[in-house]
């Protein structure tokens, strides 16, 4: 019985598998709503030095929370939080910095007032005394939950306004966003929405919507970086606590120039 010979058979199978595509190393990330479109950003400018690395977020966003517990658990590899951690959260994670922090806003579509709004015109509209803009027409609140960092954020800009969103909370048949996205898309379509978002979800986003002066000072980066505007949010990197070689390299691309310069074009001051 005639054989033939096993090695251009044994080249054509290595051929075949060298044929096959490489699969490529795949990066995590999760974190608020706010984050998901910079992160998106930061990510093509950081796969230009690191070819073929494709990157996974979970959709919906996952929050802050969310995100810190799936760094813990290994099920994502950078979280990117809108908040400072918890000492529990700080107890299971490894290494976490800010890296930057972006005017925390009162945006509209279709809102009319031209000079913004002093703290407690703000508390009289969350409060529902009142109810109009300068045209007549109704101011229709975006809400979101009381245990989110918008919320939170929103009570501690005075005694009056903590009372106030809590009052707006109890009335019935508000619009409430379920995270920064969903809030982003309300305060879009609804006219004469009210609610509270960032400068740099905005201007990621390429929104459109009208943004509010504060007591008299308008937020932008150079207010957020004199201190007259007194209101933002961090965003804050953390790391688990044994990070893949992928996940530091991508942190550390975070601290560079290129990404610094992302950072400022998107309304974000890094630290």
């Amino acid at each position: 019985m005639y054989l033939s010979h096993p090695f251009p058979i044994l080249l054509g199978c290595i051929a075949a598998l060298l044929a096959q595509p490489v699969p490529a190393e795949t990066l995590r990330l999760g974190g608020t709503g706010s984050s998901a479109s910079l992160v998106e950003r930061l990510f093509e400018e950081f796969r230009k030095q690191v070819p073929g690395v494709e990157l996974v977020q979970p959709s919906p966003p996952l929050g802050s929370g969310g995100a810190l517990k799936a760094l813990a658990g290994g099920r994502i590899d950078v979280a990117f939080a809108g908040r400072p951690l918890k000492p529990e959260e700080v107890a299971q994670v490894g290494r976490h910095f800010r890296l930057a922090s972006t005017p925390f806003v009162l945006a509209s579509s279709g809102g009319q007032k031209k000079n913004g709004f002093s703290l407690d015109e703000l508390a009289g509209i969350y409060s529902g005394t009142q109810s109009g803009w300068e045209n007549g027409t109704p101011i229709r609140l975006v809400l979101r939950a009381s245990f989110e960092s918008d919320t939170e954020l929103l009570r501690s800009m005075s005694p009056a306004m903590a009372q106030a969103v809590g009052d707006a909370a109890r009335r019935p048949g508000m619009a409430m966003g379920q995270d920064d996205l969903e809030t982003l898309k309300l305060l879009t379509r609804a006219p004469g929405s009210l609610g509270p978002t960032t400068l740099g979800l905005l201007s990621v986003t390429g929104s459109r919507l009208t943004v509010f002066p504060l007591n008299g000072v308008t937020p932008s980066l150079a207010t957020l970086r004199s201190g007259s505007y007194a209101w933002s949010k961090d965003m804050i990197v953390t790391l688990p606590r044994q990070p893949t070689p992928l996940a530091e390299r991508f942190v550390g691309f975070l601290r560079s120039d290129k990404a610094r310069a992302l950072l400022l074009r998107y309304d974000y001051l890094p630290y």
